[in-house]
């Protein structure tokens, strides 16, 4: 009869942390003969061999975990069952995703869950836990609980414990320990928390030099809180940011560092271009020119919705020359991203190419460019979209060009507020003349 599996396990899926941390060079693991070699102890070291179980229980996972959530119930095999195998020699699984992605696919059944899908459930179930609020602090630290040094012991403390017992001071200090050892997310979650309590106006500088991997735990918000000068800290931060996801972060990082007055090297720029670019609006003019013209494909309508009249300019004239081979029809599809950069010429010359817009995109445009257009060219610029403009008729652009027409003209698309019928429009630029 198979046993239950035992719950001091917990320990089992740290020590598979720290074969990927240390990622030993002994060889593939072997088989544990009993449940008890995973069991903390003097003869079961950090890097010692672990295993994982074809298919096991809620109760693998240390106390709170959310690395893998799964609302399973599974017994442990007899020692002598088939039911513990090493998953070292799989492909990929030296690393900490491929072992748990081949440990996934056996709990699956199959390959019907394919492995590249398996660190954005990771990513999913570090963002619920992160967006747990900080737990108001309860209780006093047990006597002798309270640590001196951030080691592995600090593993096996409750969360409770943690909140009670850890002084950010020490995080501070020894945070280059903190990255080493293999927390649960909500472990990490109560650290953080601790971090920002005893920072609650941001980090400084020094630590953010060495936050590593703990990078990969803070938010945008806390990002913008930070002073940040070196350039060399924000190169490591992208390092460790590197393929996880962070786009929002990174975004944050780039932000925060250029507003302070930083400038970007070329090397930093090009290691930006993997990134989804909504940094690019709080780049300098200068800098947006050594912006790689690969990122100009990837760049999306709201990545710009921050960026000034300059920023613009310089965007629409990279993508021009980006786009200049394409296609008319793929050109007209991807150059309307970057016409908030357009001058009115430029325009009359898309209308002419028979090139139309939604209102939304219509609305992006620069407002001195959509004033100088007509009726007739705002209608052929539109298409079937024309009617959208009635919605946003109070609104800027819209609102800015319906005042230099005549409401002669404008009746035909069922606006109002241009110019009445029998009044001259008198520019002070042409005052000379008469």
């Amino acid at each position: 009869m198979p046993k239950p599996w035992p719950s001091s396990l917990h320990s089992l899926v740290l020590r598979l942390c720290w074969r990927q941390r240390l990622d030993s060079a002994a060889g593939p693991p072997v088989l544990l003969q009993r449940p008890r070699d995973a069991l903390p102890g003097p003869r079961h070291l950090p890097g010692d061999p672990v295993l994982l179980p074809s298919r096991p229980g809620p109760q693998f996972y240390p106390v709170g975990v959310s690395r893998l959530h799964i609302g399973l119930s599974f017994t442990l095999p007899e020692p002598s069952a088939p039911g513990l195998h090493a998953v070292a020699s799989a492909p990929g699984s030296r690393t900490l995703a491929g072992i748990l992605a081949t440990w996934w696919w056996r709990l699956s059944g199959g390959p019907s869950w394919p492995s590249p899908e398996l660190p954005a459930t990771l990513t999913r179930l570090w963002q619920d836990t992160q967006n747990r609020a900080c737990p108001q602090r309860q209780g006093t630290c047990p006597p002798g609980r309270k640590p001196h040094t951030v080691d592995e012991n600090l593993i096996f403390y409750e969360e409770w414990e943690l909140e009670a017992c850890v002084d950010g001071a020490l995080l501070d200090a020894q945070m280059a320990l903190v990255n080493m050892l293999p927390f649960t997310y909500q472990q990490i979650h109560i650290l953080k928390c601790r971090l920002d309590q005893t920072y609650p106006q941001g980090y400084p500088e020094s630590l953010v030099q060495r936050l590593g991997y703990f990078f990969r735990y803070v938010s945008p918000e806390d990002i913008h809180k930070w002073n940040l000068t070196s350039l060399e800290t924000v190169k490591a931060l992208l390092s460790v940011s590197k393929g996880q996801r962070m786009d929002t972060q990174v975004t944050a990082l780039i932000a925060r560092y250029v507003l302070g007055g930083g400038r970007l090297d070329q090397d930093t720029m090009s290691s930006l271009a993997d990134v989804r670019p909504a940094y690019l609006c709080f780049l300098s003019a200068e800098q947006l020119d050594s912006v790689p013209s690969r990122v100009m494909w990837t760049l999306r309508p709201q990545d710009l919705d921050s960026c000034g009249p300059r920023q613009l300019d310089i965007l629409y004239s990279k993508a021009r020359w980006t786009f200049r081979n394409m296609s008319q029809p793929e050109y007209l599809g991807k150059i309307q991203t970057f016409l908030g950069g357009a001058p009115v010429e430029d325009l009359r010359t898309l209308i002419l190419q028979n090139m139309t817009m939604d209102v939304a995109t219509f609305k992006r445009l620069r407002v001195e460019a959509v004033v100088g257009l007509t009726v007739s060219e705002v209608q052929r610029l539109l298409g079937t979209h024309v009617g959208d403009l009635k919605a946003e008729e109070e609104n800027s652009p819209v609102r800015d060009w319906i005042l230099q027409q005549r409401q002669e003209d404008l009746d035909t698309l069922g606006l109002q507020g241009g110019i009445p019928n029998g009044y001259l429009v008198l520019h002070l630029s042409s005052r000379g003349a008469l």
